[in-house]
């Protein structure tokens, strides 16, 4: 019994530092930029033309917060760090941090919309002025993960598929400017866990260096989806960092309609999935990268 467990001992120690030499071999570092596309509930407009007695105005869109987050395509930049569990570099596991912004390509927008005032002779009456909007909608992740490169032993060039689970913080930011000067912005943000599913082909381009391409798909609340009902958790400008209100409920928010009015108004908010797609550019640097062997002279003889 006791050899056994000697054995057993001396086995674990040989696989353990066999695994430390080979994971330390061959750290590797990308670096990249996509190209974001928003899917599901994430997409949408967040504007819409309404009518105010005989005039067209321009209002937040129903469906934004309560049925999709209007979002639009993006940009998406990102930093990996890679530790290959084999020497051959085809198991890696991976830790990684993104930033995705999307609505990037969309500039504010402007129009007309009322607003109610009492005119002189005591009555409420309502009035046409000037609107400008600007929205974003952003998610930042934390993610760790595995990665396969079933012929990175090549060292020329290879594919890789690969999926990893995230930390996601989603929010995003509504402002409006009326009158060209008068400028106030709301703000929903909130935590969520998800994972994505990353493919693409690695190629060297020098020694220490290569490139990548590649596709990325985020599925970035499939966890701790909740919607905020109360009334002291109303969605108003002005206010920051409302709830995102991903799960189906009841919400009050006032930022809705032809006319601006702080008059709360309870909306139903259905079940989201906030989930997007990246086409990315990468390089990958390999760090600490042992040097070349040197070769030996050797002495001519007469």
């Amino acid at each position: 019994m006791i050899k056994r467990k000697l054995i057993l001992v001396l086995l674990l120690l040989f696989l353990t530092n066999t695994i430390l030499k080979a994971q330390f071999d061959k750290p590797q570092l990308q670096v990249g930029v996509g190209f974001t596309n928003p899917y599901d509930d994430l997409k949408g407009d967040y504007l819409e033309t309404g009518i105010l007695g005989s005039n067209y105005v321009l209002m937040v869109n129903s469906n934004l917060i309560t049925n999709n987050y209007g979002g639009k395509n993006g940009l998406s930049f990102f930093g990996k760090g890679k530790i290959n569990f084999d020497k051959y570099s085809t198991v890696r596991g991976v830790f990684g941090l993104s930033c995705n912004s999307f609505n990037t390509f969309e500039s504010a927008k402007s129009g007309n919309i009322g607003v109610q005032i009492i005119n002189i002779n005591n009555e409420i009456d309502t009035v046409l002025t000037s609107i400008s909007y600007d929205y974003n909608f952003s998610a930042f992740n934390l993610g760790f993960g595995l990665e396969l490169a079933p012929t990175s032993f090549t060292g020329i060039v290879s594919p890789y598929f690969g999926a990893n689970f995230n930390l996601n913080f989603l929010g995003g930011e509504l402002s409006r400017t009326e009158n060209r000067y008068d400028s106030v912005k709301v703000s929903f943000s909130d935590f969520r866990i998800g994972v994505n599913f990353d493919a693409g082909i690695e190629a060297k381009i020098s020694k220490g260096v290569g490139l990548a391409v590649g596709l990325k798909y985020d599925l970035g609340n499939l966890l701790l989806k909740n919607t905020n009902g109360s009334i002291a958790d109303v969605i108003e400008y002005g206010k920051g960092n409302a709830s995102i209100n991903d799960e189906q409920g009841r919400f009050y928010s006032t930022i809705y309609g032809p006319v601006l009015t702080s008059i709360r108004k309870e909306v139903l908010s259905k079940e989201k999935k906030i989930n997007w797609g990246t086409a990315y550019i990468a390089l990958n640097i390999d760090l600490f990268s042992p040097p070349s062997p040197k070769k030996s002279k050797t002495k001519k003889t007469n």
